[in-house]
């Protein structure tokens, strides 16, 4: 069965919130240096988010407190230094579900 909003010309689009995935993200190591991360870093600058709104929690990636900060500092120089966040997120999503953690 579909969802009513899929019937709607402009439908307000729900986020995907789960505190157990995050948990579990913020205990994995930093994408970065490989230390425990500090926080589950939601993607800026992909159009996920929007204006006082996050990216849906699928869409983070396991930094410490020092890389997950500079990221916020200047996005494009981490980037240029560190990698894409599409792309770590995409490795990091890629070793989560090698993993089974979504089932």
């Amino acid at each position: 069965p579909e969802p009513p909003a899929s019937f709607m010309k402009k439908p307000k689009l729900l986020r995907w919130t789960n505190d157990k995935y995050l948990q579990w993200v913020k205990s994995q190591p930093c994408c970065v240096c490989g230390a425990t991360a500090d926080d589950a870093h939601h993607l800026i600058g992909y159009g996920q988010g929007g204006t006082g709104t996050k990216a849906h929690d699928l869409f983070t990636i396991p930094l410490c407190r020092i890389h997950h900060s500079e990221l916020h500092k200047d996005p494009n120089d981490w980037e240029r230094e560190h990698g894409s966040q599409i792309i770590l997120l995409f490795k990091f999503l890629d070793r989560s579900i090698g993993l089974g953690v979504f089932g």
